[in-house]
This record gives structure tokens, sequence and C-alpha cells, in this order.
């Protein structure tokens, strides 16, 4: 249990950027703590169906929105939308796998990424002024996270990855990860209805096919195209989740 506890604050610490205390870090709980994503996927969640309904009853329709839309870059510090970046400006470019792989690691901004981030704000921004409801935001971040998990225990890891000399994860994790997704999807539907079990899938299939697209393409998994591929799948559950 104190080894399960430390690999979630330690997922906390990594991919968030909540206020806390510098706790213990174990090297050799690096997977441990990539299986615990969905669960940090939970907190942040939690967070974003309480602030963006906070906000709604505070604020005008359009700042709500904006809160709305800025909630998941700001409590995470960003660090997935740089991944969004990174891999949009290397994936757009259209150049052989050498080029992009370059691209992908070049520290500059590429005129794709900006193009690609103003989509995302527009999109992101517009679907979060039209919902409805905003309980499946409870259980969106757990169902991206879940992917990124899935990739990093499973798939081949780019030569640049921070992921390239970590150790194979035991089996049980990836499927404790998928247990937790199918929970998620569960509870969507149950407590939400076919609604919000259609942004459940939606969210699922927008990671899987830009994932697919980006490793098919560049030969294996990153951060950064786990960032993108996380950020591509909360729009499409946002868009769903707008149009239901």
């Amino acid at each position: 249990m104190k080894k399960l506890w430390t690999a979630f604050y330690m997922s906390v610490k990594m991919f968030s950027a909540l206020p806390l205390p510098q706790g213990r870090w174990e090297e050799g709980l690096r997977k441990h703590s990539t299986a615990c994503l969905p669960l940090v996927g939970l907190v942040l969640g939690a967070l974003w169906w309480g602030l963006s309904a906070l906000a709604r009853r505070l604020l005008p329709a359009a700042l709500a929105g904006a809160v709305i839309t800025a909630l998941p870059f700001l409590l995470t510090g960003f660090i997935h939308l740089d991944g969004f970046m990174d891999t949009s400006d290397a994936m757009l470019s259209w150049r052989e796998r050498e080029v992009r792989l370059r691209i992908l690691k070049d520290v500059h901004v590429g005129a794709f990424a900006v193009i690609a981030l103003a989509l995302l704000v527009l999109f992101q921004f517009a679907a979060s002024l039209s919902v409805r409801t905003l309980f499946p935001l409870l259980l969106l971040p757990v169902l991206s996270r879940s992917g990124s998990a899935l990739c990093v225990l499973l798939l081949r890891p780019l030569g640049h990855s921070e992921y390239a000399t970590a150790e194979d994860a035991p089996r049980g994790f990836a499927l404790a990860v998928g247990a937790e997704a199918l929970l998620a999807l569960i509870a969507l539907g149950i407590f939400g209805g076919w609604g919000a079990l259609a942004v459940g899938v939606a969210a699922i299939a927008g990671y899987g096919l830009s994932m697919r697209w980006c490793v098919r393409t560049l030969g294996g998994v990153s951060g950064d195209l786990c960032g993108f591929a996380l950020t591509v799948s909360e729009l499409c559950g946002l868009i769903v989740l707008a149009v239901v």
C-alpha cells in the first residue's frame, strides 16, 4: 500500500500542476506511477467538473466557457499541451520519418504548432460554451490518461523517448489500467446515460486514432505523442458532449 501511495503521489507531481509538497521519489516506481495515471485523471476530472460548475453559477456564459476550456491546461501546467504542439509541428509537416523525428525533438515552435493550437482552443471553447451537462468532465480525464498509460506500458518507445530505457512493466499493470478505463465507461453510462457514454466512446476513439496515426508514422511512442493524443481525446469528448 505504501508503494502504491508513493507511485500515485509521484504521478500527481509529474503530470499535474497541483501545489503539493515535495514527496518521496523512488526511481524504481516509475512504471507504477504510469499505471496510476487514470487515478490522477480522476483527481483532475473532479477539479475540472467542480470548478466548471462553480464558474457556470458565478460567471457570464462566455467567461464560464473560457474557464471550462482553460482548466485542463492550467491543472496540468500545460505539459500535455506542450506535447500537442511539438507533435503537431512534426506530424503536419508531412515529411519523411527522419525529418519528422528531428522536428519532434526541436525546441522551437513552428507554424503548424501555432495553427493547431489556435484550432484546438477555438473548437474547445465553442464546445465548452455549448455543453449542457458537466458530469462527463469528471471521467473524461480518466479515459484519456488510461490511453496514455496503456501506450507507455505496451507500445515500443521512440529511441529518444524518456521511456526508451525503462524496464518492461508487469502485464498486470496494463490490465489494471484497462479495468479502470472500463469502470469509467460503465460509470458514465450508469450515471450519465447514453449521451455520457457516447462522450467516453468518442474520447477513446479520438485517442486511439490519433495515436495510431503517430505510431504508424514515427515508429514508436513518446511523452509528446501521448500528450498529443490525450489532448485530442479530451477535445473529441467535449465536442460530443456539446452535441448530445
